[in-house]
This record gives structure tokens, sequence and C-alpha cells, in this order.
């Protein structure tokens, strides 16, 4: 009888054995479920992964497992700053999400997952996984843009020891002047979520000086936010016409912002914030110099500005953001809002504090994306600022951009980018122009200067399987600028310039943002006189 009992009671537990250990083998629950069924964080775990995954053959090379040794891994407290949430707080699958894109916004991060696993016993583990990216970017380049020769060097590590800092040191030489300079950035000072950036750069005719400390809105329901920023140039104006320098002018400007706000109202994923922002500007013109041969470009007039005004502030935000791949970057996910979101701020200028005209100013920017599917996005931005004295609207800038992606298979991207920048008087500093640097890649620098213009641009990309030892993806792309400028010499519009191009697009997979290096080649359809049948860009700003 006794041994028949202990069977059953050995039978008994192997079954409740097999229970517990098909229940903890189950697939993950969502997070919405679990919010639903009011669960609590009991634990956090945080796996972080080496910048190569040597469990996969192709990234189980030499040059893995030597990056893997000389890189310092993320520590595991900079990781946990971040979270959103904390261990015995219920679940709340929008923080979950938050967090999960602060870390991917992070430079030393290339991908960040939270799971959750649900133990035996019922408590959740947020499993927190991060791969650590590549952080130590070591560039050295010679381009020749527009006619116009540049070259560089610089260090860039982005995660000095670890502990999340960045450090940095650069070199550049280009028509205009030679430069060199450091900087350093804190995202957690002191471990707290005050940020710190400060930045150094002596010039071949001056220096350029910033330092910003602010401790943002880094969730949706953040309750207050505050900032100083701060900025000196020493340094030369230079104006173009037709890709060459026509005039020169020492310039000097010193601001300072100081900025608080705070949570005013939050209604499910929507949040509405107002605070006030101390603004103080100092800009003067040393005496203006000719420097190339007389042309249709008069000398503009230098008024020197001495402005201290108080505004307003007011944003709104909401958190509908959907995450795509192979947009802009390569093999990274790139987070995008598809909800309206705004900033605004109203103050004046007042002479009784300082400045040389009472003059009300303005900053308004909106913007809001739309998509179908994983396969299809439209992104539009539209900005609005300026200031108006006595005299009327001045340095009043409108911008308004469209860009649009499509994806015809997997590997193939159509993107499209529509721009329109609008001005009213502006200052010297803040002329638009129109040349490869500002998107016409087949044609000079600095094209025509103006106060108005748009621009159009048709991008095929197409992605290859292609990766060289874990490190680089390949890409082609072919593509058409159009864009004409409304011209300050008092011509009206420039006639509408167009070019066309190849490129190699070459993404460097180990980068936090999927970074993309482009060498292109365009020839302008309907090119100057003066100018080059081609032009050879090699870079990595992506415009869109």
């Amino acid at each position: 009888m006794g041994s028949i009992r202990s069977f059953g009671t050995g039978l008994i537990s192997a079954c409740m054995a097999l229970a517990m250990s098909l229940q903890a083998a189950r697939p993950p629950r969502s997070w919405k479920a679990l919010e639903d069924r009011k669960a609590s964080i009991g634990k956090i775990e945080v796996e972080i992964g080496d910048v190569f995954d040597l469990s996969r053959h192709d990234e189980n090379i030499w040059i893995g497992r030597m990056a893997n040794r000389l890189h310092a891994s993320t520590r595991e407290t900079v990781i946990r700053r971040v979270l959103l949430f904390t261990e015995g707080e219920p679940v709340r699958e929008r923080r979950i999400y938050e967090t999960e894109r602060l870390l991917r916004g992070l430079p030393f991060v290339k991908d960040a997952h939270i799971d959750p696993v649900v133990q035996p016993d019922g408590t959740v583990v947020a499993r927190v996984r991060v791969r650590d990216a590549w952080t130590t970017q070591v560039n050295a380049g010679y381009s020749q843009v527009g006619g116009q020769k540049s070259l560089n060097f610089s260090i860039d590590e982005k995660n000095f020891m670890g502990a999340g800092k960045s450090v940095a040191y650069d070199y550049a030489k280009d028509h205009e002047r030679s430069t060199w300079g450091f900087s350093y950035g804190d995202p957690q000072l002191f471990g707290s979520r005050w940020t710190l950036g400060a930045h150094a750069q002596y010039l071949s005719d001056g220096f350029v000086r910033s330092l910003q400390l602010q401790r943002p809105f880094f969730a949706l329901d953040t309750p207050w936010s505050t900032g100083v920023a701060m900025s000196q140039k020493r340094t030369s104006l230079y104006l173009y016409d037709q890709g060459v320098q026509v005039f020169q002018a020492p310039f000097i400007q010193d601001e300072v912002r100081m900025s608080g706000a705070m949570t005013l109202r939050e209604s499910g994923n929507r949040v509405w914030r107002g605070g006030l922002l101390l603004k103080r500007q100092d800009t003067t013109y040393g005496p203006i110099t000719q420097t190339g041969l007389p042309g249709p470009l008069p000398p503009p007039t230098l008024s020197n500005r001495r402005l201290r005004g108080l505004a307003l502030t007011l944003s709104t935000q909401e958190d509908a953001f959907e995450s795509f791949q192979d947009l802009q970057g390569m093999d990274t996910p790139e987070d995008y809002n598809l909800a309206w979101t705004g900033e605004m701020e109203l103050g004046t200028y007042s002479r009784s504090w300082g400045s040389s005209m009472t003059a009300p100013f303005f900053r308004i920017q909106a913007g809001k994306g739309w998509s179908s599917s994983s396969e299809d996005l439209r992104l539009l931005t539209v900005s609005w600022d300026g200031r108006k004295p006595a005299t009327g609207l001045e340095d009043s800038h409108l911008a308004l951009s469209l860009v649009q992606y499509h994806k015809l298979t997997p590997n193939q991207i159509l993107a499209t980018l529509a721009a329109v920048d609008v001005a009213r008087r502006p200052d010297p500093e803040r002329w638009y122009y129109l040349g490869g640097d500002q998107g016409m890649r087949g044609f000079p620098n600095q094209l025509h200067p103006g106060d108005a213009r748009w621009l159009a641009s048709l991008d095929y990309r197409l992605l290859t399987e292609q990766r060289w030892w874990g490190i680089v993806r390949l890409g082609y792309s072919a593509f058409v600028d159009l864009g004409s400028v409304r011209r300050m010499d008092g011509q009206g519009w420039s006639r509408t310039y167009s070019d066309v191009g190849v490129g190699l697009r070459l993404g460097n997979l180990k980068s936090s943002a999927g970074r993309v290096i482009l060498l292109s080649v365009a020839v302008p359809l309907n090119r100057e006189s003066y100018q080059a049948r081609y032009q050879v860009s090699v870079g990595n700003a992506l415009r869109f």
C-alpha cells in the first residue's frame, strides 16, 4: 500500500514538474496582454551583446574576434539609467516601447529589444537585450564637391571606456579655412538625467565655442525640463555667387538661451507642454571686403544687432512611433513618429531689456508622418521663424519639406524629396544657396545666393546582399536633382537647374544608425560655362 502511495505521489510530482516546464517554455506573452491583466515587473535582466555576434558564422572571423576584444562593452549601469520602468511597478506597454526607442537612439547602441518572460509562478521578468555598436570612428578623407577641395581627419569615440560619454578630435581644411577642435558629450551627467555637451573649435580666422546643459523631456510623461545653452563665434562671414567667394566680413556672434517647461496636460498618448524662454544674442559685423571680381551681386547691408527677449513656449507630442528598416540606413531599425507634433515660441525683444530694437519674434514648427505599411512612409515638416521690428518682417524663414519612401521590393527603395524655402529680408549669414552642398549634386557649392528656392530629388536605391566581414553592405543608387533659386542680385528666379547621377552606398553595419557612406558622380544637364562637366562627391551626410 505504501509503495502504491509513493508511486502516486511521484507521478503527481512528475506531472507538476512537466506542467511547470511546459509553462516556462511557452512563448513570451505580449506586453499589452500583461498590462491588461495588471501584471507587475518582478525583475529586470540586462544582456549586453558584443559588437560582433560570434554565434553567427559570418561574424565569427578574425576581425570580429579582435574587434570584440578591443571594444569596451557598455556598462550595465549606463543601460539601466535609460530605463523608464523599475522592478515592482505595473507593466505599461508604452513605457516599454518608449524605452526601446531611447536605447536605439543612443550613439553606442546598435539595436535594443525588451521582451517579457513569464515565470512559472506568474511573475514577469523584463529582459533588456542590447547590442553594442562599434563606437570608435577614425575618419580621413579627401573630397572635391562643386569644384572645391577639402580634406579632413577625425577621431570620435562615442562610448568612452563603456561609460556612454563621447569624446572627439577633428581637423579639416577647405576653401574657406582650416579648423581643429575638441568636443565632449555626456548623456547621463553624474549618473542623472541631465545632459552636457561642450565643443571648442579653433579656426584659421577665429573660433567657435559652445556649451549646453539640459534636463530634457526624456519621456512622454516627463513632468518638467530646463536647460541653458551658450555659444560664441569669432570668425569670418563669406558670401558667394557663381560658386566663388565675392565678399568677406569679420563676424562675431554671442548667444545665450535659458529655458524651462512643464507638462500642462496629458491625454492618452498625447502630451501638451508649456514654458518660458529667455534669449540673448549679440551680432557684430566688421567692414565688408570684396574678394572676388565685380559681378551682379551688390554688397549687402550689415547691421549690428543686440537682441534681448522673453518668450512663451508651447509644444505637443503624441506617441505614435513605428519602426522601419533600410529607408535611410542599412540593417538598422529606424523609428518615425506618425502623429502630428508641434512646437511654438512667441515673444518680444525689448529696448527696456537692452535690445537695439523692439520687435516681436516667433518660431513655429510642425511635423507629421503617414504610412500604410512597412513598405511606405511619408514625412512632412513645416517651420516658420522671424522677427518684426517697426520696419517690417525681417529674417523670416518659411520652410516646407516632404519626403516619401516606397519599397518596390525589399531591396529596392524609391526615395523622393520636395522642399521649398522662402525668406524675407534674411540676415546675410542665413542666405539660401543653390548648389552641391544644398542638394544639387551636379553643380558647384553656392551656385547662387537667394531669398527663396525650391528643390526636388528622386533616388532609386538598390541594396545588395553583399556584406563584407559583417561590417559593410553594398548598395547602388541612381538619382535626379532639380532646383531653382530667387537670386539676391535682383534678377528674379534662376533657370531650373537639373542633374543626373549614379553612386555607391556603403552601409556601416556596426554603427548605431546604420550610417551610409555615399560615393557619387553627377552630371549637370544645363551647366554654366564656368563649371565642370561632372562633380564627384564623397561623404556620409544623408539629406533624406
